[in-house]
């Protein structure tokens, strides 16, 4: 199995050749035997309408020789027949006669008393007298009244004896018998008449001895076969390979065999399952044809499309697949180029985004003169003003202290009240630089001070208000403020921190920019483009740093952050 997998075209091949075959081979058995149930059913149809004429062929006879013996018993000229004494010959015959109206074309009557014959229909003198143990004669006196069956094989005629019909008339010292004897070439004659040529009809007595045989059951095998199977206790048909029909006839208690060739032979069926074996043989070799063409126009656009992904793997990313079809493969293949497209944008995007942070980090490295060196000296002037007392410098060199210390710190986040106190610091210096011109609100509520956000971000911000807000200003008031607002359909939480200032507004060039994230206008206000950029790299592209212009004046920062009390996954 695992080399057929390894292949389409295999795989392709193994599954047309299965179905074909399963169709071919099952449909076909299937086929074969359907045709057989139907010519089995049809021949048994028609078995049974030609058997159910060969038996009212006999019952006619049966019937008529009955009703003959019926008229026998019921003549009181010929009752007084069977007894001794002189008797008018002349009479009795007219009876006998009328009586036998119905047989005479076909049988010969008798009166036996004892075992001479007294009269008879015979055309040639009366037959001869029977020993009294003669079997058809014993069997009818020891019936009583009933209709006795024999065969007189006396005669020793071809094909076998004539069929007697005996029923007892008087019964005293010599009993009265009348005997219906018909001849065994009328019974052939009206049994070959009603069935064909290569079937077979048995008419036997009770215990299966045979009365007349016909057609292809004439030499008693089919007999001795039936009568073996039930003397061992089997069925009569075992055995058989062909159909085999039994029937009595009436209360008389013969039996009418009728025997039948099967429909289809051996090698009728034999023929057929090597049409089945040929039609598979032939399946076989068109599934070759088809599935090579099949795997062919299916397999060539996949491979198509597995070399276009291997040569995509090996970093080709300007790899571009063309299919010239309209199904689920030209899907695939326009699906693949816009996967590449894609990507590639993508890669280009964070080649792009990395070099902007090496080069952030260069400005901010540059920017840097030995901020160790800054600290150290700014402490120690710091203890130079205080024992001079000179307060302003060591307030200056305090905050500016603070600052220093904070941007030297390996971490690169910090809580909102760190960063608060940051810009606290920054606005001590800028107050003493300015000389009180202008002052700060923070209004942040508690609930939002253990916020984790990048350090570093909102010094820019205030100092942007300072320097450009206040310009030309007696005094300028900046407000800052924060709260925390939830996320719409699932999205997180948000941090929005506001820095607003009553000065002469922010222009429509740098609005635009920094709405806009154009980093062309940003290069000269590098603190505002180092605090956009930080923000997007930590957290993407839908948060950041927009500028809002209001109507009574003045510029309002929104800085917009995912809120979060731990430190982002870098």
């Amino acid at each position: 199995m695992g080399f057929v997998r390894q292949s389409f075209k295999r795989q392709i091949f193994v599954v047309f050749l299965a179905v074909t075959l399963f169709l071919v081979i099952f449909g076909g058995i299937l086929t074969v035997q359907g045709f057989q149930a139907r010519i089995r059913a049809d021949y048994e149809k028609r078995d049974a309408e030609q058997e159910a004429v060969a038996i009212r062929n006999i019952n006619d006879i049966l019937d008529k020789s009955g009703e003959t013996l019926d008229l026998i018993a019921a003549s009181d000229v010929l009752l007084d027949s069977f007894y001794k004494g002189r008797k008018n010959s002349i009479a009795i015959y007219a009876d006998l006669y009328d009586a036998t109206r119905q047989v005479r074309p076909f049988a010969q009557v008798d009166l036996y008393m004892g075992s001479r014959c007294m009269y008879s229909t015979a055309s040639v003198g009366k037959p001869e007298a029977l020993p009294d143990y003669y079997g058809v004669l014993y069997e009818a006196v020891k019936a009583g009244g009933r209709t006795v069956f024999s065969q007189d094989m006396s005669a020793d005629a071809e094909g076998g004896g004539d069929l007697i019909i005996a029923r007892l008339m008087v019964n005293k010292e010599e009993p009265g018998v009348a005997l219906i004897r018909i001849d065994q070439q009328v019974l052939r004659d009206r049994i070959s008449g009603s069935i064909n040529a290569r079937d077979g009809f048995m008419l036997t007595g009770s215990f299966l001895e045979p009365y007349c045989l016909v057609g292809t059951a004439e030499d008693g095998k089919d007999l001795s076969s039936i009568r073996s199977n039930l003397l061992g206790g089997k069925l009569y048909t075992d055995g058989f390979d062909k159909n085999v029909y039994m029937k009595e006839l009436g209360n008389t208690g013969l039996l009418g065999i009728y025997i039948t060739p099967p429909p289809l032979d051996e090698s009728a069926v034999r023929a057929g399952y090597q049409i089945i074996l040929l039609l598979a043989v032939i399946s076989v070799a068109v599934c070759l044809f088809v599935a090579n063409r099949m795997s062919n126009y299916v397999s060539k656009p996949i491979g198509i499309l597995a070399s276009g992904m291997k040569r995509f793997r090996k970093g080709d990313f300007d790899t571009k697949i063309e299919i010239d079809r309209e199904d689920e493969f030209e899907q695939l293949a326009v699906g693949f180029n816009k996967m590449t497209t894609q990507l590639k944008d993508t890669m280009e995007e964070r080649v792009a985004a990395e070099r902007k942070v090496n080069e952030t980090r260069i400005e901010m490295m540059q920017a840097q003169l030995n901020p160790h060196f800054l600290y150290n000296t700014l402490d120690t002037i710091k203890w130079v003003a205080k024992v001079n007392g000179v307060q302003e410098v060591a307030t200056m060199s305090a905050s500016l202290a603070g600052i220093l210390r904070t941007s030297i710190s390996q971490k690169q986040f910090c809580t909102l009240s760190q960063e608060i106190k940051l810009v606290e610091n920054y606005c001590d210096i800028q107050r003493i630089r300015f000389d009180d011109k202008f002052d700060i609100t923070i209004d942040i509520p508690d609930e939002v001070m253990e916020a984790v956000i990048p350090k570093l971000i909102l010094q820019p911000i205030v100092e942007n208000a300072i320097i450009h807000g206040m310009d030309e200003m007696e005094h300028g008031h900046i407000y800052m403020a924060a709260l925390k607002q939830a996320g719409s359909d699932g999205s997180p939480d948000l941090l929005k921190i506001s820095v607003q200032d009553d000065g002469k507004g922010i222009s429509d060039e740098m609005l635009n920019a920094l709405n806009n994230d154009d980093p062309e206008t940003l290069k000269g206000h590098l603190g505002l483009n180092n605090v956009n950029t930080i923000i997007r790299l930590y957290y993407g592209k839908e948060y950041g740093v927009m500028a809002v212009r209001p109507t009574q004046g003045g510029t309002v920062m929104i800085v917009t952050l995912p809120y979060q009390e731990k430190e982002p996954e870098t």
